[in-house]
């Protein structure tokens, strides 16, 4: 079984003061409105969305997120194995059984953000990840493109080409039609500080944890790049249990920072 829910930052001063000042961007001393609106750290965010769910030491991550803020509201979508426990401090939990009936040949609407990324070897050998829109700018540039539309368009294409490139629509069991619009394009930098290794070994001894975090709790302070992508378009499905199989894991990297987490629902006649 799995569980779709929205997860609402409950709207109390209170409630907010601990999310935002404690959890999410803790204010050192002496720190300006400036730096504490810059230090939001998603690591964190992923940390306290793990203390939804009773675990035991050493297990795997069992859900995927998706952050929004609207009207000055923040919330989350989280799609899980389990079912999230409803009591919180920082939250308002509302869950639901997700059991859809998808069939081959079904079209959708979808909206994904996603962390869309190519693999290459240097002459040693040595495989590292690489944002296909920074790849694609830098293309641009070595040819001798300094146009801002020319290269502008070349990374929205790099950004339809990731999605749709064959070989990923087949793993995925979906066709996605290239007519989508892309945007929020973002990189990210952030710290996986001491802190926040001594918070996630906290977290391990109440029965929070996360596998891989665990694993690195006593290491050095980490920097952390990645880069992050929304898409909203139309897709078919091909392989329904396949689709479905993939929604469950998520689609692409980086899903422990709010990517991956693909949001259907049924395609009205006139769309494409």
């Amino acid at each position: 079984m799995s569980y779709l829910s929205k997860v609402t930052l409950k709207p109390t001063l209170a409630a907010k003061r601990l999310f935002v000042e404690e959890q999410i961007r803790p204010q050192k001393q002496n720190q300006s409105a400036d730096e504490v609106a810059k230090s939001k750290n998603p690591y964190r965010v992923h940390q306290v969305l793990w203390q939804l769910f009773d675990l035991p030491a050493g297990s795997d991550r069992p859900f995927l997120y998706r952050e929004y803020e609207r009207g000055g509201q923040t919330f989350y979508y989280v799609l899980s194995i389990l079912k999230p426990n409803l009591n919180h401090p920082f939250f308002t939990v509302e869950t639901k059984a997700f059991n859809p009936s998808f069939f081959d040949g079904q079209r959708l609407a979808f909206e994904l953000r996603a962390n869309p990324v190519a693999t290459l070897k240097d002459d040693n050998g040595k495989s590292s990840r690489h944002d296909v829109l920074m790849l694609a700018k830098k293309s641009m540039m070595a040819q001798g493109f300094d146009d801002a539309y020319s290269i502008d368009q070349a990374m929205f294409e790099a950004g339809v080409d990731w999605i749709t490139h064959k070989a990923r629509m087949q793993a995925w069991g979906v066709v996605i039609h290239p007519n989508l619009e892309l945007s929020a394009y973002a990189q990210h930098q952030l710290r996986r500080t001491k802190e926040d290794l001594g918070n996630q070994k906290n977290l391990d001894n109440k029965n929070h944890a996360d596998n891989k975090t665990n694993a690195t709790a006593n290491t050095k302070t980490k920097l952390i790049q990645f880069s992050s992508l929304d898409y909203e378009g139309a897709l078919e499905i091909q392989d329904a249990s396949l689709f479905f199989e993939q929604m469950i894991k998520g689609f692409g990297k980086q899903k422990a920072f709010g990517c991956g987490l693909m949001l259907v629902r049924p395609l009205r006649q006139n769309s494409q």
